[in-house]
């Protein structure tokens, strides 16, 4: 018995030193931007600004995810957290994504214009090498966006794709038999083709969110329809033409869209910058890497419906 209580006791004393060490290896502080985004410095006073990531493909989070995913979940749940600080006076958004669900890329998107009016903070965009299609609409509901020249975004429109397996099954010998409650409660299935009357209700959709779209972007930006729209044809553009089109504000990096959330804040002196890790994050993060799909998930997430704001 007290042979098991000591050992115990050593295996928690080496479990304590990892979690120790780690801390201390996470907690130095450095001024690189790099760093800067990846880190948090968890200050004693003064105003700050909150820096939140927005990376990869966004999504509702359907499957069962990480501990610490990149889902629209955890996105809002830290925009709300570091709006709600007292001590953040603004916000700036490091998008790299190129788009996403169109759900998911809608509730950050209000979620941003929800900081804006009610808790009266300046949001800022800056782009990575792409913020296009949903992560340009998420930008659009920022008060400024920043882009670097080599910047890919744009690809403004909606994705509807439907995976086709029935020349396969054909091949291979397997039949499926779908029994169902009315007409429409198979549309969209991989099995068969798409009816006439099927493909103009998904047509139907697609336009009902580019319409959104614009009409958010227009929202956002306050630009006119008229230019959005003659803009939205799915093209892509660099950072410069964006800002020649008036897509985006200014070009820079990181420290431009700092500097511009700052001046927007109205913030005297260097603000501190609060990154969206903490340690203790930081330290789960080694014990939860990215799980990637088996080749036939892989194939079978392609064939699902997709409905999405997302480059290809």
């Amino acid at each position: 018995m007290k042979k098991t209580i000591i050992t115990y006791a050593i295996g928690a004393l080496y479990l304590a030193s990892i979690v120790c060490a780690v801390l201390l290896l996470f907690s130095k502080k450095t001024t690189s931007p790099e760093k800067i985004l990846q880190s948090r410095i968890v200050p004693v006073a003064g105003d700050a600004i909150a820096v939140i990531n927005i990376s990869g493909p966004i999504r509702m989070g359907s499957r069962p995810r990480a501990f610490l995913s990149y889902d629209s979940e955890a996105i809002l749940r830290r925009l709300r957290n570091t709006s709600s600080r007292k001590d953040v006076k603004a916000i700036v958004l490091r998008i790299n994504s190129p788009g996403g669900s169109v759900a998911a890329v809608q509730e950050i998107y209000s979620e941003v214009m929800k900081i804006r009016a009610e808790k009266k903070k300046p949001v800022v965009a800056s782009f990575g090498d792409v913020a296009a299609s949903g992560g340009y609409y998420i930008a659009s509901a920022c008060d400024k966006i920043v882009a670097n020249p080599g910047t890919i975004t744009g690809s403004i429109g909606v994705l509807l794709e439907l995976g086709n397996v029935q020349e396969l099954f054909k091949k291979i010998g397997v039949r499926m038999e779908t029994i169902k409650s009315g007409k429409h409660k198979d549309t969209g299935s991989m099995f068969r083709e798409l009816s006439v009357d099927e493909r103009k209700m998904f047509q139907e959709l697609v336009n009902e969110a580019f319409n959104q779209f614009i009409n958010d972007i227009v929202r956002g930006r306050g630009m006119q329809r008229e230019k959005v729209e003659a803009l939205a044809d799915g093209r892509i553009y660099t950072g410069s033409q964006a800002v020649q089109n008036g897509l985006v504000d200014k070009l820079g990096n990181d420290q431009t869209a700092i500097e511009t959330a700052k001046e927007l804040a109205g913030i005297s002196g260097e603000p501190r910058i609060i990154g969206e890790y903490d340690v203790w994050e930081q330290f789960l993060q080694i014990f939860n890497p990215p799980k990637s799909l088996s080749p036939i998930d892989e194939l079978v997430s392609k064939q699902k419906l997709r409905f999405e704001y997302m480059l290809e």
